[in-house]
């Protein structure tokens, strides 16, 4: 943003420029058209001169070049400044004389002779450029005699019948070429003495010009914009000290008033709210008590239900545990059994649909089994038995126990030289089961799987990623409830067992997906054992 100052100093300087060029410019025009009308009229006079000497037309007429030496000496006098370039005297048939300056470097048969005349009365000026570069004004004139009138047009001319018109005869040529080099040292003398000179007072007066305006204009105006700044700021104790008799004057006397009155709205304002922020302070001090006795109470509830939801989960794991294991042994053991009576019998073996059934039938109870297995390791609230663990080996026998799909990629990123960490090897190694058999099903049509150790201050960090189908935002806070499953065969145990595992090792475990790019769990062991 430009202040008032900058604005005003830009307008006039950029005036300022306008009015000194378009002055210096006029001038020059002016002074240059009248140096070459200066210039024609004296090229005008001297060709005139010498067309209308009496010698020049008897030398002419005669053809007698003797009679030209005191015509061209008396125009040679008249040339004071050096101007003229050449001069050619000539008759219709031949040149009489033609001479050129000695400073010129042309060759008098470069300038053409002019022949082109057709009356007497014609006078001839234009501007011409030799081949070499050379400008020359050049003025030409016929030299013509005029004859007496004959008796018959005497005679006429007394009795009114026909006009008498002299009869003129052109005798030869006077051309002069004038150059414009002294023309051009007056112009640019002009420039330096008068133009440069007129420009740099415009200049001088325009700086004046906007000096005066920006002391008894701009500056109060600015000053009073100071002010008023101040004063939106908050200081009100600020005013104008501008003293004039003028339209500004009345202004500043006017705006110190509006301030004093502003001051005295301002401090009965702030007293006010100096009673309104002590009434808010302390409805925000009770609003932040209930707050946190609030939260106080949501986490005791969240803790008790999820208490008694854990407590009623393993009391029902437990009995339905035992009461499955023990005919799901007995189903297990009398299938290994007709299996091995079988295997000596043809018939059975060769009856590939009762193969297909049996198959299933050990597949669905080892499913069963394990299902079985899970409610009881939930259920079972054993303090784990720690020992230093080397992570590496524990990633290495996880993934040993899984069946890898040909469709996934795997990479596994372990830093070198991590420590030994104190944790129930069996645990963690289920934890790590669980994880890495979720993020295997997530990935049906194949992916990335990613597996990341290493240490963070006091952590040691695990990650699992896959590039699976992700989890929904709106199941996101249910995913380590117990029962809880987003899979068709799943009982929701794996990653409530994870929890229940990685807390009682005084970890954490993390979430964070997104669906359709995949999911990332993160577990925490510390590194020392409190």
């Amino acid at each position: 943003m430009f202040s008032l100052r900058t604005k005003l100093i830009l307008f006039m300087g950029i005036l300022i420029i306008i009015i000194g060029i378009l002055s210096c410019l006029f001038f020059l025009i002016y002074s240059k058209r009248q140096q070459e009308e200066a210039l024609r009229k004296l090229g005008t006079s001297l060709v005139i001169l010498l067309a209308q000497d009496n010698e020049v037309k008897h030398a002419l007429n005669y053809t007698q070049s003797a009679f030209l030496d005191a015509p061209v000496k008396k125009v040679q006098a008249l040339d004071r400044e050096e101007e003229i370039g050449y001069w050619r005297i000539s008759n219709i048939k031949t040149v009489m004389i033609e001479e050129k300056a000695s400073w010129l470097n042309i060759q008098m048969k470069e300038i053409p002779t002019r022949h082109d005349y057709q009356s007497a009365d014609i006078q001839l000026t234009h501007r011409m450029i030799t081949s070499s570069g050379e400008t020359f004004y050049d003025f030409s004139i016929p030299v013509v005699e005029k004859q007496t009138f004959s008796e018959e047009a005497f005679a006429a001319q007394l009795l009114g019948e026909v006009p008498a018109k002299a009869e003129q005869k052109i005798l030869g040529f006077v051309q002069i070429g004038l150059s414009p080099y002294k023309l051009n040292e007056r112009i640019h003398k002009i420039i330096l003495q008068s133009i440069i000179p007129m420009g740099v007072c415009i200049v001088f007066g325009g700086i004046c010009i906007t000096f005066f305006l920006t002391k008894y204009f701009v500056s109060p105006i600015r000053h009073m914009a100071s002010i008023t700044l101040d004063i939106a700021r908050g200081n009100l104790t600020r005013a104008v000290n501008i003293r004039s008799r003028d339209e500004i004057g009345q202004l500043s006397m006017n705006f110190n008033q509006m301030t004093k009155a502003l001051k005295a709205s301002y401090d009965e304002k702030e007293k006010i709210m100096a009673q309104l922020r002590e009434n808010v302070n302390n409805l925000s001090n009770a609003n932040k008590e209930l707050v946190k006795i609030n939260e106080q109470l949501n986490e005791a509830q969240e803790r008790l239900v999820r208490s008694e939801k854990l407590a009623v989960v393993g009391k029902l794991a437990s009995g339905v545990g035992h009461e499955l294991r023990n005919p799901l042994g007995s189903i297990r053991n009398a299938l290994f059994i007709i299996k091995k009576k079988t295997t000596n019998t043809r018939g059975l073996n060769d009856d590939q649909k009762v193969n297909q059934l049996v198959e299933i039938i050990e597949k669905e109870t080892d499913r069963s089994i394990k299902i079985v297995n899970d409610l009881l390791g939930f259920s079972r609230t054993a303090k784990p038995a720690v020992s230093p663990t080397n992570i590496r080996s524990l990633i290495e026998a996880s993934l040993s126990r899984l069946k890898m799909p040909e469709k996934i990629n795997k990479v596994i990123q372990v830093e070198d030289s991590l420590p030994l960490i104190p944790v129930d090897a069996n645990q963690i190694e289920q934890v790590l089961i669980n994880l890495i058999q979720n993020a295997l099903d997530a990935m049906p049509n194949g992916g990335w799987l990613t597996i990341l150790a290493q240490r963070e201050d006091k952590f040691l960090v695990i990650t699992i990623i896959d590039t699976g189908c992700g989890i929904p935002d709106t199941v996101k806070n249910k995913i380590f409830d117990p029962l809880f499953t987003t899979k068709p065969k799943g009982i929701g145990l794996g990653l409530a067992i994870s929890l229940n595992i990685i807390q009682r090792h005084e970890g954490f475990i993390d979430l964070k997906s997104k669906e359709g790019e995949g999911t990332s769990f993160t577990v925490k062991l510390p590194i020392t054992k409190t």
